[in-house]
């Protein structure tokens, strides 16, 4: 059975520039005649440099975090009979994978569509709101718009919905069945402010878009 063991997504990307800062040879002696007019450290183009290759490789490692994330949960669906399951198996698969694979992920869950409510289904973290309506806080407005929703700053959304004060920042998937209709959210906290981004949307679909399929 091909699973991940790829450790946490942490701090892969932070030696990207680290020869760069790191003297030791004769093209790194600094002619100090010259240091008061040059940039200070963490202005000039080498800097610069360093911070975007480091941005790159971070997204880099992202998508291959939640490329493993992908394969391990569909490996886990396919030897373990997933076919003959429900939905809240699948949920609850992914909910473990996720938060065992990125340390920044505070809450992670599902709250499944009720009528015209979402009631809070298999989640990992501190205790969850039980309800939410509609057009009600992040994961309602999500499932009235049927669009994914970023949240760089929980406490600047609009009625926010405040089931655990740690929450800083949050993305909210919605999650489809094979008919189309709407079935779930998909919502995941951060105790990190702007921890989410276009590249956490891409992942996070990919995996929902699982419960679309009919059999698989």
């Amino acid at each position: 059975m091909k699973r991940s063991t790829a450790a946490p997504l942490g701090d892969e990307a932070n030696g990207t520039c680290d020869a760069l800062s790191t003297g030791g040879g004769r093209h790194d002696r600094i002619d100090h005649r010259n240091r008061r007019n040059a940039p200070a450290d963490g202005n000039g183009p080498r800097a610069q440099t360093c911070a975007a290759a480091g941005a790159d490789e971070s997204q880099t490692l992202k998508q291959t975090a939640y490329q493993e994330c992908l394969e391990t949960i569909a490996a886990i669906w396919s030897d373990e009979g997933g076919a003959s399951l429900d939905d809240i198996a699948l949920m609850a698969t992914i909910n473990s994978v996720l938060a065992n694979r990125f340390p920044h992920f505070y809450w992670t869950g599902f709250y499944r569509v009720c009528g015209d409510r979402l009631v809070v289904g298999p989640y990992i973290g501190t205790i969850g709101c039980l309800l939410i309506e509609f057009g009600r806080g992040v994961c309602g407005t999500a499932a009235a718009r049927r669009e994914t929703v970023i949240v760089p700053d929980v406490h600047q959304f609009p009625g926010h919905i405040a089931c655990d004060p740690k929450s800083q920042s949050e993305i909210v998937v919605p999650v489809f069945g094979p008919d189309g209709d709407l079935i779930a959210v998909l919502d995941v906290d951060s105790d990190q402010l702007d921890a989410f981004d276009e590249e956490d949307q891409k992942g996070l679909e990919t995996i929902v878009g699982l419960f679309e399929k009919a059999s698989w």
